[in-house]
């Protein structure tokens, strides 16, 4: 890659592109403004519609290079190109799929995996008690979600809190 940030080549294609849009948004002012000076400059000009069509062609192009002059950096010729692996291309296209819930909770999950909430009120509870802390709901007989530590009946297959799949762990 070739950086760009102080290069003459740049400022000049800035510059040729600034100067082909106004010479484009000329042409369609030129060319509306035909339209009301119709009699005069169809004598000269023959049509004004074709300075329409080159007014827009103008002005793409003269976007097309200032934007190209914007880049901070460009590829460079064939030759000079170094081979990307195909390795860096998949690890640049790898996604995480995964619901930010889902992201939050394994995170909670490998900071602490000590305690478990409470069925009836959601307040965490140390694993080894057996009566909730805050509405004193006995914890023994449920299983607990590893997403959200709800303890749930253990005969539900989703968590009621979070909706996980017990069936995936």
């Amino acid at each position: 890659m070739y950086s760009r940030s102080n290069d003459s080549v740049r400022t000049i294609i800035k510059l040729v592109g600034v100067i082909v849009y106004a010479v484009g948004i000329g042409l369609i002012i030129f060319s509306f403004a035909g339209i009301f000076l119709a009699p005069y400059l169809s004598i000269v000009f023959g049509s004004v519609f074709v300075f329409v069509v080159l007014g827009f062609i103008a002005t793409t192009l003269g976007r097309m290079l200032i934007n190209v002059a914007k880049t901070k950096s460009f590829s460079g010729p064939v030759s000079e190109q170094e081979p990307v692996s195909t390795r860096e291309v998949q690890e640049e296209m790898t996604y995480d799929y995964t619901f930010v819930s889902d992201r939050e909770a394994k995170i909670q999950k490998t900071k602490s995996k000590s305690y478990s909430r409470c069925p009836e009120c959601g307040t965490e509870n140390d694993d080894k008690a057996s009566k909730c802390s805050s509405c004193g709901t006995s914890l023994i007989g449920y299983k607990k979600c590893s997403l959200c530590y709800m303890l749930n009946k253990k005969e539900n297959r989703f968590c009621k809190n979070c909706g996980h799949d017990f069936n995936l762990d």
